[in-house]
């Protein structure tokens, strides 16, 4: 321990001589910088995310449920209920993708995905050939949310569909 507190003392000795005297205030010091640990919550979203792109649904979709039966109150849990919906359709099972995505608009109306799961609902319609609820749907959009991308979008499905 001696000998330990003796070489911290010339290391600091060294370190002062190299400053000229006077000017130890100006040397500048470097920012500690102290990153928070992550959320288990995000890293759960972030999984999910990385086993949806990968072409990975089903562990997407069993991450993102528990996401939302973990975190139900999350920022992220509309966001993580929308993904569902895209799963299923990733799947080609569009009738669920549709009952997801009713969920965001369901349980989260206030949320940011509500424009785009009624979107990617009516496109879901449209897959099973339902083009009358696909018609209401874009109408919908148009309607209820008539500046976003997604009533941009809505107008030439809509025109595609005369």
């Amino acid at each position: 321990r001696t000998t330990l507190n003796a070489t911290r003392r010339q290391r600091q000795m060294c370190i002062r001589d190299r400053v000229p005297s006077g000017q130890e205030k100006t040397v500048p010091k470097r920012p500690v910088i102290i990153e928070a640990p992550r959320s288990e919550e995000l890293n759960l979203y972030d999984t999910s995310m990385a086993s949806f792109k990968e072409g990975k649904y089903e562990d997407a979709m069993k991450g993102f449920q528990a996401l939302i039966k973990k975190y139900p109150n999350s920022d992220r849990a509309d966001n993580a209920q929308f993904w569902i919906g895209e799963c299923y359709m990733g799947i080609k099972q569009y009738e669920k993708a549709i009952l997801a995505y009713q969920e965001v608009i369901k349980q989260y109306p206030e949320g940011n995905k509500v424009p785009s799961a009624m979107l990617r609902q009516a496109i879901a319609f449209l897959e099973i050939k339902d083009k009358t609820s696909t018609r209401l749907l874009l109408k919908k959009i148009i309607n209820k949310y008539p500046n976003s991308s997604e009533a941009q979008i809505a107008k030439k499905k809509l025109e595609a569909l005369k």
